[in-house]
């Protein structure tokens, strides 16, 4: 049976996949959630690459938000790697970075600036009045309250980060698009998700952390791309 990881975004953790690795579980599956320094890229990237070394492999390796840069650059010419699900993720290509996606492909900007505060370290969170809005609408709204309270500061110069040669160029990939997205828009996920000839699917209305809104869906597919290993 494949490993499956899972590569929470910025401002976030391991624990945002609670629910996906209740119902892999369930499965028979034996998923495992990384933590991410949230440093800088590079470092985020080397955890990853840890934690797939230290796996059986093949993996399947699964990444939210900005998880899916981090993904996609951990499996590059990395054959532990057998195939790669993006959840509300950017799939970036090479030369290529967050903010030129959001740019190009979003109808309208997403999130207002506003909802980005930027300490004077240069590390960023969501704010915490704005989080439940922007980022979690579609889930308790007590937990979305005690989401915004407990985020990991994050190096906002990662938005400005230029991708290498990216993993789904050369491993199978899956997409989850969620139909409702206030950070990174629906028509940005889509398009990246056709890009990279990926197997999509798209859960209508669904917020951002779309992985906790509707941990079945999200998991059904990290399940189908383990079938296929």
């Amino acid at each position: 049976m494949a490993d499956i990881l899972l590569v929470h975004g910025a401002a976030s953790d391991g624990s945002r996949w609670n629910e996906v690795i209740r119902v892999l579980l369930r499965q028979g599956h034996d998923p495992v959630a990384a933590q991410l320094p949230l440093t800088s890229v590079p470092d985020d990237e080397a955890v990853v690459r840890r934690t797939i070394d230290g796996l059986g492999g093949p993996v399947v390796v699964v990444g939210h938000s900005f998880g899916g840069v981090v993904i996609s650059q951990a499996a590059h010419r990395n054959p532990r790697v057998g195939a790669l699900v993006y959840v509300a993720a950017f799939a970036l290509d090479q030369g290529e970075s967050a903010v030129d996606v959001l740019t190009a492909h979003a109808p309208e900007p997403t999130p207002p600036e506003r909802v980005l505060v930027v300490d004077r370290w240069g590390y960023f969170t969501v704010a915490t009045d704005e989080y439940p809005k922007y980022v979690a609408q579609d889930i308790d709204a007590d937990l979305a309250r005690i989401q915004a309270r407990t985020q990991g500061p994050t190096d906002a110069a990662r938005f400005e980060f230029v991708c290498g040669p990216p993993g789904w160029r050369e491993h199978p990939s899956w997409y989850v698009v969620a139909g409702n997205d206030r950070i990174i828009h629906p028509a940005a996920e889509a398009w990246m998700a056709e890009r990279a000839g990926a197997r999509t699917t798209t859960v209508p209305d669904a917020s951002h952390m779309v992985h906790m809104s509707h941990p079945q869906e999200v998991a059904d597919v990290i399940a189908d791309a383990a079938s296929t290993l």
